[in-house]
């Protein structure tokens, strides 16, 4: 695992555009009260990570606000951030081999004890929190099915609602496979 030079670090909240709802991702990013990024595609995502690396030292937290599904999540229509090569992607695709190799050069660098929270739908049965978390060398939670912001008062709460449970995957493994069906997001 790479170190920073610097003890500094960064928390971010990424709101994904270009799929619908980016008012409702733009407001949960927000509400994290941490530094809020809008990228369009996986290669703008992979640059944001690597810039707020040179100006930080390292990432310590990543909340994801996305419409996604099993090979991962969604922003501009096939122009993702993905586990794997589809053929209908755009040049603007990203992949999680891609971040690892970034990972490995030091050109984004995760804090030890990081961790990347992913609200977005469908997201484990084929591997990519499992897969991501390997790459960043730190912990991915993410929801096994849908899931949908708990309501109090006319107002989101903070909370995710899974219709099924969260998991979480440290460095490559599943280690928690039932967190229960709610999770913080602020």
């Amino acid at each position: 695992m790479h170190h920073s030079r610097r003890a500094s670090f960064v928390d971010l909240a990424v709101s994904a555009q270009g799929y619908g709802d980016e008012p409702a991702f733009d407001h949960r990013a927000a509400m994290t009260r941490t530094t809020v990024v809008k990228p369009h595609n996986g290669k703008e995502l992979l640059a944001i990570l690597a810039t707020y690396t040179g100006t930080h030292g390292s990432i310590r937290n990543v909340r994801i606000f996305s419409h996604a599904y099993p090979r991962g999540v969604i922003m501009t229509n096939m122009s993702g951030f993905y586990h794997t090569p589809d053929p209908a992607d755009t040049a603007l695709a990203a992949y999680i081999a891609e971040l690892a190799q970034a990972v490995a050069d030091g050109k984004i660098v995760f804090a030890p004890n990081c961790a990347v929270h992913l609200f977005g739908c469908n997201l484990t049965s084929k591997g990519f929190p499992l897969k991501l978390s390997a790459a960043i060398g730190g912990t991915v939670i993410a929801p096994t099915a849908g899931i949908y912001p708990e309501i109090a008062g006319d107002r989101e709460t903070g909370v995710f609602i899974a219709v099924t449970r969260w998991q979480q995957f440290e460095k490559g493994r599943l280690t928690v496979p039932n967190l229960g069906q709610r999770w913080r997001a602020w």
